[in-house]
């Protein structure tokens, strides 16, 4: 685990402030968004003219007809990579260098490097750069990476990323399949026309709504050759308009108001928190699915949430005079997680697990196994419980994420886990737990086989060994039923919440709106010590 810092905070949240002087509209961030990536081909359709236009601007075709188009790349050569360890990338050098010296007192030799957030935000608060902190061995293949990051687990987590270290090369060809029209170019192409319609969109990669559809989309469209040889399709627009794609994708339109508000807010922060941090070697700032967040360009706008974000626009939440985080998942199940538990984070203070009710704390901690099992087979009086009190019915798809079960042969369960994690360790014996997190949400767990035995750690990455798809949430337990040659049959995972927990549950902020409560509420209960600023009109 990474090295905490710890502060002394005020848990006042204030109202929004009025903007200082001089502060208007041109401080409102531009944010590129990957919304196709690594194709051998694209199809799009224009309803109207459109022109293409070079990285420079300079006309490459005008007033192109509208009507079915299609890119594919040409002659291409991918990128060389490096494959790196890292082991955090903080907003500021001295956290950076903090993580050095821990790294350092752990027998391993790390680096910083430093990136400059393109274009720099004027953004008051915002961080102008980023400080990747590196492990300096250096591996030609993402496996021997993996292999080395699980040799080093005892004394560090990390993540796998490759930085390329040569150019990719390739064209690409446009062509209009109604009227046969076409061109060639390299670099970026912009394409800029009143709307964009991009065929098979993937949503939900990983997890169990993943599918394809077709979205639309308005403002800068750029095609780029990116470092696999293939294309990326990038949408450049104002933070403003960027939102009015993700909070309906985000958070159903149904939502009490000052629900949504709360989701315009802190999806308005984690846009410019994740600047630099979540693709820093790919041609966009932010991806459209859920690892930064769901963007659905103008394929779901709502009048509720534009209201919503019309009526928070530029407010921001801050905390020590830095722009805070936001995380924010679905539904909590009961309670909340510290980002320490989650990521390869520092401990920050304002993303404390908190109860999801208006007491912050359990007489008892559900790091404990008994108290775990019992918390999940009851029906805990919370926001998030759609059964419990007074709740919208725009939440009631959600009963089937606050508590769940999943049931697996043990053949199915030790193929799920043999495909996912690429271990071969026999039969599957059993499932145990090493270490939980304050919402019983767990960091660590053993898989004992008959040949080997084995753990998996993080979050996310035990979500995804133990599931097809991804499991709604690492706050589980594990029982077996019957017996067959000393194995057990049956694996039954008994669990409650949907998503990583960490900051705002979704279902829970509703349910506080529609019982009175004011955005500022809503965030002060998820959000500990930050207040609320408006930094542009």
């Amino acid at each position: 685990m990474l090295l905490s810092l710890t502060f002394t905070i005020c848990l006042t949240v204030v109202s929004c402030k009025a903007p200082p002087p001089g502060v208007s509209n041109m401080l409102q961030p531009m944010i590129r968004v990957g919304i196709v990536e690594q194709r051998q081909r694209v199809d799009f359709k224009i309803p109207d003219g459109a022109s293409f236009q070079d990285k420079n601007g300079s006309p490459l075709v005008r007033s192109a007809k509208g009507g079915h188009w299609q890119v594919e790349v040409l002659n291409s050569q991918p990128a060389r990579f490096e494959y790196r360890l890292s082991v955090g990338t903080p907003r500021d050098r001295y956290s950076a260098e903090e993580i050095v010296r821990y790294m350092d007192k752990r027998g391993l030799d790390a680096e910083i490097r430093k990136q400059k957030i393109e274009p720099e935000p004027r953004l008051r608060y915002a961080h102008k750069a980023v400080y990747h902190v590196l492990l300096k061995e250096k591996f030609q293949t993402e496996k021997q990476a993996k292999s080395h990051m699980a040799a080093i687990h005892d004394k560090t987590n990390s993540d796998v990323v490759a930085i390329p270290i040569s150019a990719a090369r390739g064209a690409m060809r446009f062509r209009n399949l109604d009227t046969g029209d076409r061109f060639d170019a390299r670099d970026v192409v912009k394409l800029e026309a009143t709307e964009v319609e991009l065929a098979q969109v993937e949503v939900g990669s990983g997890f169990h709504w993943e599918s394809s559809e077709r979205r639309r989309y308005g403002g800068a469209i750029e095609f780029v050759v990116d470092a696999s040889g293939g294309i990326t399709v990038v949408n450049r627009l104002l933070l403003e308009s960027y939102l009015r794609g993700v909070v309906p994708s985000e958070m159903p339109a149904s939502f009490p108001h000052e629900a949504l508000k709360a989701q315009a807010v802190t999806a308005r922060v984690e846009a410019i928190s994740k600047l630099g941090r979540r693709h820093p070697f790919e041609p966009f700032d932010l991806c459209d699915d859920v690892h930064c967040q769901v963007f659905s360009g103008i394929s779901k706008l709502a009048a509720e949430t534009d209201r919503a974000i019309q009526s928070t626009r530029g407010t921001f939440m801050v905390y020590r005079n830095q722009l805070s985080e936001a995380f924010y998942a679905g539904v909590c199940g009961g309670h909340t997680e510290n980002n320490d538990n989650v990521w390869n984070m520092n401990a920050t203070p304002y993303l404390r697990g908190v109860l999801d009710k208006h007491a912050t704390r359990l007489r008892s901690a559900l790091a404990d196994e008994t108290k775990l099992r019992r918390w999940i087979d009851n029906s805990p009086d919370v926001y998030c419980n759609p059964a419990k009190g007074n709740v919208p019915k725009s939440v009631s798809y959600s009963k089937k994420y606050f508590r769940w079960q999943f049931r697996y042969s043990r053949e199915e369960l030790e193929r799920i886990i043999k495909d996912k994690t690429g271990e071969e360790f026999g039969h599957l014996q059993d499932l145990k737990p090493v270490s939980r997190g304050v919402s019983g949400r767990l960091i660590e767990l053993e898989v004992v086989g008959t040949k080997r035995s084995f753990r998996i750690s993080k979050e996310l990455a035990i979500r995804r060994a133990l599931s097809r798809n991804t499991l709604y949430s690492a706050c589980f337990y594990v029982a077996k039923e019957g017996e067959t040659n000393a194995l057990p049959r049956t694996f039954v995972l008994r669990g409650g919440g949907w998503g990583h927990g960490v900051g705002m549950c979704q279902v829970g902020a509703a349910v506080m709106a529609h019982r009175g409560k004011r955005v500022d509420q809503i965030l002060r209960h998820y959000y500990r010590g930050v207040f609320l600023e408006k930094l542009y009109k």
